[in-house]
């Protein structure tokens, strides 16, 4: 079971990622207003942790921090797999006052998350049926490619890592060609050299170039905006079934 943080007081929570960062204070049971803040308008954690802080009317109830970070977790200390920002427990103990910091990996909350999910939340994908006892996976491209898997055993646990960096397959000869051509820029081709923001861009290039077309440049946030505003989930029960959940869903749980 994931360990949970003592219950008195304020609790200040972060969504921490690639690119963006989302901020909430959890105050008398009920989460505050979300605020957005890029990852880019601030070279330490540390600072847009502080600009959030001072825009809170209640700051000195807060002794505690619940953050999900998109990266590998030591303890209190994790390093972001995508940017040069460092979530340091003993550093905000220092410099906020904090008494109870506690880090997880972004994927590990969303798994532990879909349990709360409901029927209406979800889209089915593939044939078969759901199996309510098997492990759930969740998956999601962002600035890179978050896994995770819930699987109810011994009172459920969460399984998670760095699942992005696994070696992306080819499925026909056309795929193969196309990462054939990603190789010979990037040498080991990973799943997130593909399914995240830099690799729609990256995949979107190289399938021009095999198709020797030329097209326009487009970055990833245009690219992706055509097709939904926020990556779905996937989750799956067992063999040939999966489900989708919707990205209200999402929003709301995670």
């Amino acid at each position: 079971m994931m360990q949970q943080p003592r219950s008195s007081g304020d609790l200040v929570l972060a969504d921490i990622g690639g690119t963006n960062v989302r901020f909430a204070m959890l105050s008398r049971g009920e989460v505050t207003q979300v605020e957005h803040m890029a990852v880019a308008d601030h070279t330490q954690f540390a600072d847009a942790l502080a600009a959030f802080l001072a825009r809170q009317p209640e700051t000195k109830a807060a002794h505690r921090i619940l953050f999900d970070v998109a990266g590998v977790v030591d303890g209190e200390y994790c390093r972001l797999t995508n940017n040069d920002w460092v979530v340091d427990g003993k550093e905000l103990r220092a410099r906020f006052g904090f008494t109870d910091v506690h880090l997880i990996n972004d994927f590990e909350a969303v798994a532990w998350s879909l349990l709360a999910l409901k029927a209406k939340d979800l889209m089915q994908h593939g044939g078969g049926a759901a199996q309510p006892d098997a492990p759930m996976l969740a998956i999601g491209p962002g600035t890179g490619f978050g896994v995770a898997a819930y699987v109810p055993r011994a009172g459920g646990f969460v399984l998670h890592g760095e699942g992005g960096h696994a070696t992306m397959p080819g499925g026909s000869a056309r795929e193969d060609a196309i990462i054939a051509l990603l190789r010979k820029e990037f040498g080991h081709v990973s799943v997130e050299r593909v399914l995240s923001g830099q690799g729609l861009e990256n995949l979107y290039g190289a399938i021009s170039a095999v198709d020797g077309k030329r097209v326009a440049e487009r970055r990833a946030p245009e690219s992706s905006s055509s097709a939904t505003n926020r990556p779905g989930l996937l989750m799956s029960w067992g063999a040939n079934q999966a489900r989708v959940a919707t990205p209200a869903a999402m929003t709301a749980q995670t």
